[in-house]
């Protein structure tokens, strides 16, 4: 059974709610022939001063997480509990890009998950039978855009290039400001974005205009790294199914280098060889350990 790389995101942050689109990229503008007159009309007008203020919020938004500013390392770890069980998560960071990462994950039957690169190579293992097999590592630096904090907001207004500046509206007893998206496969979804402090509070796919169950992410909590603001618990309901995540360590402190190395077997299969000929004594950099 092939395990496909995004199934290494199911359970960290944003990726249950975003899934396989969170990195479609934005479809192209266009401009139509009647928006090469000389003299904008009054709703030309209007329409641009409504886009600019929506653009205006989410640009906000964005910035509040660390917008495009670089980072050199980040290490997450937490617990996501789903009806599946408990999932430990350990995710290591190194990087704008980022440039290297590494999640290794403890799932509800007591399999691991790992996946990396440390720059040059990217790896998968299998939490079924524990092989090991290369990846495409712009795949893996792509992949990773949807679940990183700190590109968070980014992937979900790419993911949903199509706003439009909704009410003022109270939403778990905080004003927040409402945007209206909707995606290039004309999926619907609302946003609401906090007055005070332009924090994403509530994302909420829409159960009219599609046959997906409606999904509705909700950042309950945050914690402050550096000059970023991190969202610290995150619940996401599906229909009655419900997924938390808590992230009881976000550090920006650096990272040894040699926590990114690929494991031996990545390294043979590099070399074209088998990796199941790796013996203890020639093991590299064991993966990070997660505690039970």
């Amino acid at each position: 059974m092939t395990v496909g790389f995004k199934n290494v995101f199911t359970f960290t942050l944003v990726g249950v709610c975003l899934g396989a689109f969170a990195n479609q990229p934005a479809p192209p503008s266009t401009v139509s022939s009647a928006s090469t007159t000389s003299t904008p009309s009054n709703d030309a007008v209007q329409h641009s001063d409504t886009q600019s203020s929506v653009d205006a919020v989410v640009q906000r938004a964005i910035d509040v997480v660390g917008g495009q500013k670089e980072i050199q390392s980040l290490r997450i770890e937490g617990v996501v509990s789903s009806p599946q069980g408990i999932t430990h998560i350990q995710m290591l960071v190194q990087g704008a890009g980022p440039d290297k990462f590494r999640v290794t994950q403890k799932l509800p039957g007591g399999q691991s998950m790992e996946s990396g690169t440390d720059g040059d190579v990217a790896w998968l293992r299998s939490p079924i039978d524990g092989s090991w097999r290369l990846l495409d590592r712009r795949g893996v630096l792509s992949a990773s855009v949807g679940v990183l904090p700190y590109r968070m907001m980014v992937a979900i207004f790419e993911r949903f290039p199509n706003r439009k500046l909704g009410p003022q509206e109270l939403k778990d007893g905080v004003m927040c400001r409402r945007i209206d998206m909707k995606d290039r496969e004309d999926l619907e979804a609302a946003a609401w974005i906090e007055e005070s402090s332009g924090k994403l509070r509530v994302l909420q796919t829409s159960e009219t205009t599609s046959a997906f169950v409606p999904t509705i992410m909700t950042i309950e909590a945050w914690t402050k790294v550096g000059d970023m603001d991190i969202p610290r618990r995150i619940s996401i309901r599906r229909g009655e199914s419900l997924t938390t995540s808590d992230f009881t360590t976000i550090s920006g402190d650096p990272l040894d280098a040699a926590l990114f190395a690929p494991p031996a077997e990545v390294v043979l299969l590099a070399q074209g060889k088998d990796p199941t000929q790796k013996t203890r004594a020639s093991s590299s950099i064991d993966a990070p350990k997660i505690k039970p």
